[in-house]
């Protein structure tokens, strides 16, 4: 009886101090040098729109971009874009920062299950190690598993750590640019770790550098588990490690920009639903089956087309929905998961960089078991999917391609109380607004809308971007559900969409009220994962708000109205 009490207790205690499995949510590689007959100076008119209450940061007095140009001699096909692509690794370099990476396991301090015993740290350790908890601030910990620092880091596969980025500029002169952060996830802005490198502060200031929107802007990461913590709730990484991913996404994505040049665009839609399922405990609901992706091939100068037998790729992007929890957290290896190899794979069958984006991933995991990989790791179905992507000239051509971007914040209410408790003192590094805020949304005003107040909010981000009338790709900040990416598909007006999620923040699971429960939403979910009772689903227990879904879908589907073509 008393152990049976202590573990009660101890979930209690989980409930508060604990994000879970659900916050579970270098080398310069250019692709070609850029070509001096094309103008990539200017900026883009598009400015952040809002909506309803909302509000945005950034500025709307920005001049006109210039448009594609092309010199005469060069005969650019329709559709023609502007390309560039870049990939950084970022494998910890502790020298050139000045910092000391432990690679030592038995130095990197870690929390047993017994959380009781294990109080966290105090706030002379949030100094010394940008985080409250009891951790060695010279270790690089895995995000995902266990409660607080749970795995350190002490070695990387072969694949690597890398920040990847693809930009597109249209012949109407506005620029799209896609990030991919090999991490279980990135703030939009960070309280105590840094003042500048959150994605509202990088993307707000490399735009103003190359002069384009920050709106088209969209940074992600892959939410792999057993890559790095960049948002604190399992140890964290070290100070100087976050300055040189900082570093890396900013010179990833200046690298993408100015090194554009002339290409022809190409998007599809695969079924790939055998290689994932949803997971929800105490109900059904669908997966999102299809990978989506979008390639962009070079034109060579003066014939305007693509070499018919050496196509030289700019960038390949996909997107799919499935967690990337297929690595073994315990062996101190650090892996970029399924994800990471299917951008190597994409890499090697067409050229030029690889990304690949998180779309519906918050009820979704990898399909198990999957007879195809006995005697491999699950993360092969990374190389899989990305031969479902044909060849060159095998999916659509756009044919408009037009960019449209838009963004837009809001001030969201928190009212999950366990997540309040490890917000407010750093337990995961994520700032909150010590104000209050009321949320009303829904399919229409006058029917059955979402409300929800609360003395405590955060700034949450969405964006939308167009490519013509045929694609259309949107970053929500968490881990959307199927059924909004799902959704999003269908109102997006296009006819390939990538519905991007854990793009712009990282604030936990993003489920619509229909599929939540409050109760378990204020920590109960936390028995489920840790020993297996299946009493309510453990998402429910990481959700801001019961209506941070709900919000999400109807703002991005606002967006999308406002850049239609």
């Amino acid at each position: 009886m008393r152990g049976a009490l202590r573990y009660l207790f101890s979930s209690l205690i989980v409930g508060v101090l604990s994000v879970g499995l659900a916050w579970a949510g270098s080398g310069l590689v250019p692709v070609g040098a850029q070509d001096p007959t094309q103008s990539i100076t200017g900026q883009d008119s598009t400015g952040d729109h809002d909506d309803d209450d909302d509000h945005d940061d950034d500025d709307d007095d920005e001049t006109p971009q210039a448009p594609v140009q092309v010199l005469p001699g060069q005969n650019p096909p329709p559709g023609s874009v502007l390309a560039g692509a870049s990939k950084i690794s970022i494998e910890p370099r502790p020298g050139d920062y000045g910092g000391t990476w432990e690679t030592d396991r038995a130095k990197c301090a870690t929390l047993s299950e017994d959380i009781v015993d294990q109080l966290p740290g105090s706030g002379a350790h949030l100094a010394s190690a940008g985080s409250p908890w009891p951790e060695n601030p010279n270790c690089i910990y895995m995000g995902g598993y266990g409660i607080g620092p749970m795995n350190p880091i002490t070695s990387i596969d072969e694949t690597g750590f890398w920040v990847r980025s693809a930009a597109v500029r249209g012949p109407n002169g506005k620029t799209l640019v896609t990030t991919i952060i090999d991490g279980e996830g990135y703030f939009w802005d960070y309280k105590n770790k840094c003042s500048d490198c959150g994605i509202k502060q990088l993307s707000s200031s490399i735009a103003g550098e190359l002069g384009i929107d920050p709106a088209g802007i969209v940074i992600a990461s892959t939410h792999s588990h057993t890559s790095p913590d960049f948002i604190g709730g399992w140890g964290f990484v070290p100070d100087w490690y976050m300055k040189q991913v900082s570093d890396a996404i900013r010179k990833s994505i200046t690298e993408a920009v100015t090194s554009m040049r002339l290409a022809v665009l190409e998007t599809g839609e695969e079924l790939a639903r055998g290689f994932n399922s949803e997971r929800r405990s105490t109900y059904r609901s669908a997966e999102e089956q299809e990978l989506t992706w979008l390639r962009a091939v070079a034109v060579n100068a003066g014939s305007g087309q693509p070499h018919p037998s050496q196509p030289e790729t700019v960038f390949t992007i996909g997107a799919y929905a499935a967690h990337p929890v297929t690595r073994d957290a315990d062996n101190g290896v650090g892996h970029a998961d399924w994800p990471g190899l299917f951008e190597r794979t994409v890499e090697q069958r067409f050229g030029g960089v690889g990304l690949l984006f998180m779309t519906g991933l918050g009820n979704i995991s990898p399909r198990h078991p999957l007879p195809a990989y006995e005697g491999e790791g699950s993360e092969f179905m990374g190389r899989d999917l990305a031969g479902l992507i044909p060849g060159v000239g095998g999916g659509m051509t756009l044919q408009k391609t037009e960019v449209g971007v838009a963004r837009t914040t809001w001030s969201h209410p928190v009212t999950n109380v366990p997540l309040t408790a490890l917000g407010a003192p750093g337990f995961f590094d994520r700032r909150f607004l010590e104000m209050p805020a009321e949320i009303r949304t829904g399919k229409d005003p006058n029917k059955a809308q979402c409300v929800s107040a609360s003395a405590m909010s955060v700034e949450l981000p969405v964006s939308a971007a167009r490519i013509g009338n045929a694609f259309a790709i949107s970053a929500a900040p968490g881990e959307i559900f199927s059924n909004v990416s799902n959704t999003i598909k269908e109102k997006s007006g296009a006819i390939v969409t990538m519905p991007v999620g854990q793009a712009g923040d990282a604030l936990g699971y993003m489920p619509q009220s229909f599929e939540m429960s409050q109760v378990a939403q204020q920590g109960l979910g936390f028995a489920d994962p840790i020993k297996g009772y299946v009493l309510v689903n453990y998402e429910d227990s990481y959700a801001i708000d019961k209506c941070v879904g709900d919000a999400v879908l109807e703002k991005t589907i606002s967006l999308f109205s406002q850049i239609g073509f």
